[in-house]
């Protein structure tokens, strides 16, 4: 996991805020709207990964799905070509529908815990930055009053 830096938050705070002054005049809001720029680029590094693995929790489910509603429909085709008809000429197409959703399940329930898990982990870096760039700001206001 990242690690923030007040020195690097000042860093960023400095260079947003330089930007922020050629179009304010009040040097608060500036300073406060750069501190929230910087602390949005922090939270940006840190979800960068995020979205691979809710998009895999989301979607493996549906894959397992699509697979089990092919082999339902191979269970049935079997059945229509089945002479005998007997439970042995869906079996195979059945197993194949059971398989696919339970790799579709066994692929999605990692992901949406290992996408809670850093979730979480982001939201107590999250409390870091915040902690960061107050000190950081605070350092820059007392750079401003000498």
């Amino acid at each position: 996991m990242h690690r923030t830096d007040p020195n690097k938050l000042l860093e960023d705070i400095r260079t947003l805020l330089e930007s922020e002054r050629k179009h304010k005049s009040d040097i608060e809001a500036a300073q406060e709207g750069a501190m929230e720029g910087a602390k949005a680029r922090e939270r940006l590094r840190f979800e960068r990964h995020l979205a691979y693995l809710a998009t895999l929790g989301s979607n493996a489910p549906f894959i397992g799905l699509f697979g089990t509603v092919l082999g339902i429909i191979k269970a049935f085709h079997d059945l229509a070509g089945s002479q005998a008809g007997g439970p042995s000429a869906v079996m195979s197409g059945i197993s194949e529908a059971l398989v696919a959703t339970a790799i579709g399940l066994m692929v999605a329930i990692p992901a949406v815990v290992a996408f809670n898990y850093f979730n979480r982990r982001v939201r107590n870096k999250m409390t870091d930055v915040d902690w960061a760039a107050q000190v950081a700001l605070a350092r820059l206001r007392a750079e401003e009053k000498r």
